[in-house]
Order: C-alpha cells, then structure tokens, then sequence
C-alpha cells in the first residue's frame, strides 16, 4: 500500500500521533508527484526553495508554500490529464467568482472513503431506509455541478435511501426556497415514522422552525434517530444569524430531533478534506489533513488561540495541486484539551471571512433566496 492508500485506511480517523509518519511521507509522495506533473507547481516549489524529502517531521509542513483559494477562481492546474477527471465541482451559485475543483478516480475514493470513515466514527452509519431533505440546490442543468449539492447527495450513501426533497426547487431558469413544501414534506416523513436527515445550509433550516413557530405550526415527532448535518455557513445571511445552540434547540422542539444529534459540518470546495462537528460542537482535525494558523500581515505561523488565515495542508488530491491552500477564512486552533469530548487532536473555530468586499458563495447565493 501507499502511503496515501494507508492513511486512508487508519482505522482511527482523529489519530494524529499514531499516523504523522504516514502523513508525513503521503505529503512528500503527493508534493513530489504535483512538481513532477504540474509545471506551475514544480516552479513555485523551486521559487521557495522547497524539496518534499527535506521535509521529515510536521514542523517543517509551515515550508509548503501555499496556494490562496482564489487561484483556483481564475486558473485551472491539472496534474493528471484532462481525460482522467471524473468529476468536477464548482463554488458558487448561479451568479459570482467560481472556484473549481477536479477530481480524478483516486481522488474522488479518497475523498469519499473520509466522508465514511467520519461518519462511522460518529456512528451515522445505517442500514435502515431513511428520509432525506436537502437545503440544497435540486440538481438541474445550472445546479448540478455545485459542490454542495454533490456533497450533499453523497451523504445519501450512509443509509438507504427511502425519500429525497431538495428544499431549493429548480424553476427552469434558478432555484426557489420551497419553504411550505418543505413543512409539508416534514409532515409526511412524521407519519411515515422512519428516521430522517436533514443535509445544507443552517439558514434554511432556521427559516423553516421559525416559519413554523411564527405560524403555531404544531410541533413535529420525527423519529428520535433522526439527525441534521449542516453546512456552508449564514455568510451573506449573517444578520439573522443564530447560534448553534439556540438553531439546536429550535429543531429539537419544533422536528423532534435530539440537539445531540444535530450538526455542523465545514468544508470548501478548494480544501474538500470533510470536517464534522464532534458531539460538543467542534470541528476537530481528522488525520487526512493538518491545520496552521497564519498571522494576517506576515503570513507566519501563530500559536494556539490566537486569530488568522485558515491554512489547510492534505495530500488529499492528486488531480490538482491544493497540498496547503490559504483560505480567506478567519480562524482560530485550539488544543484537544479544551474540548473534553476525548478526540486528541486540535480543534479549529472559524469566525469569520476576511476582506474588505462580500465575495459570492454558495451561500450567499443560497441566502439571497431567502431575501426575495
């Protein structure tokens, strides 16, 4: 096996000590093969005076240059050939900056065998038929290469499906937030008794308990294993923001659903390494990726607590080379130790987006649904 194949394969996915070696040397395989295949790669590694075999330990991960999640807006860098894509993601709505993302076949399993093994590790895994609903975009012709609607169907794959409804109806021409349809379908997957999974924006959902409260709707009894995975963030909908605890506690009482079985998931489609929040509500680093914190004038590392640039650094793609991505969230690491759920390694807090005008996103696009 390779390294890559290996730590796919650990079977703890929250053990970093145990897997640096693996990682370390699935870093180098994966730096070495982009600078052998990728042009642009192999001269900004030459440029910072990086080679993969000098890096040994995960102190030396902070040579890695990276690479702004904005390139990937404006340029395409294959390290495969275009014929070996097998799929391929894009960041926004129908309006707005893109960023694309390709996937050959091994990056793809790769990508999809973290999903599972995070899901097994929290026990999502199930044999029994479930219902979904998605606060996502119903696939279309506009819609169908967003990268959240294929995350969110590929979360269909961890319990059989029984029924699907996409929140956000393709009308032919864009998407509609289809709220009481959304409440009527909730009212059927009641009835039906077995569980559900709500994937998507935790706007959506916000909007949809609330439109229920504010309408003395009666509150729901979805069945008790029933559970909600979120993500993409309130971004431009931030001003009716709430917090996790207080959206956690809106759909246990109005869906049913426990708020221990409520969460958060973070991800891009420029870093897709799956991020899910732990039982207390943090987002801790699986063993497929490694985090710095960047100091916003200096690009140097920060310790734990305090605020920067997100980098992100997986040998994860093999299609494309986003080894170290910078992102222009804002974040923050903190020690396992802070936590108290038991998983031993660090954790990370994102509070926010950097820059000085609103960039489009998925949800941004998504919220400004809500607003029409």
């Amino acid at each position: 096996m390779t390294a890559r194949e290996q730590l796919i394969a650990w079977e703890d996915v929250y053990d970093q000590k145990g897997s640096s070696e693996i990682f370390m040397e699935a870093m180098r395989d994966c730096l070495q093969h982009h600078m052998e295949h990728n042009a642009f790669f192999k001269k900004y590694m030459e440029a910072e005076k990086v080679n993969p075999n000098e890096l040994q330990t995960e102190a030396d991960l902070k040579r890695i240059p990276p690479i702004h999640a904005n390139f990937f807006k404006k340029y395409e860098i294959l390290s495969v050939p275009m014929e070996d894509i097998v799929e391929h993601a894009t960041s926004s709505g129908t309006t707005g900056q893109k960023s694309q993302m390709f996937f050959d076949q091994d990056s793809f399993d790769f990508g999809n065998a973290m999903v599972k093994n995070e899901f097994r590790h929290f026990g999502f895994l199930s044999e029994e038929p479930t219902n979904y609903l998605l606060f996502t975009y119903e696939p279309a012709k506009v819609s169908k290469d967003l990268g959240t609607s294929k995350t969110d169907v590929g979360l269909l794959s961890y319990a059989p499906v029984n029924e699907t409804f996409f929140a956000l109806r393709y009308n032919g021409q864009g998407h509609d937030f289809d709220v009481y349809g959304t409440i009527n379908r909730l009212e059927e997957y009641e009835k039906q008794g077995l569980p559900v999974r709500i994937f998507g924006f935790p706007s959506f959902l916000y909007f949809t308990v609330r439109q229920m409260k504010e309408t003395g709707h009666r509150p729901l009894k979805l069945n008790v294993k029933s559970m909600t995975m979120l993500g993409g963030g309130w971004k431009g909908y931030a001003d009716q923001q709430i917090s996790k605890s207080e959206l956690y506690a809106m759909v246990e009482e109005m869906l049913g659903i426990p708020a221990a079985n409520c969460r958060d998931g973070y991800g891009s489609t420029e870093h897709s390494v799956p991020y899910f929040e732990c039982p207390n509500h943090h987002f801790h680093i699986p063993v497929y990726s490694r985090m710095i914190i960047r100091d916003v004038k200096t690009l140097e590392p920060l310790p734990y607590g305090e605020a920067g640039f997100a980098n992100f650094i997986t040998p994860h793609l093999t299609s494309v080379p986003a080894v170290s991505v910078l992102m222009g969230d804002m974040a923050v690491l903190h020690e396992a130790k802070e936590c108290g759920c038991g998983i031993q390694t660090p954790f990370m807090e994102i509070i926010g987006r950097a820059g000085t005008s609103k960039g489009k996103s998925c949800a941004i696009t998504a919220s400004e649904l809500l607003k029409r």
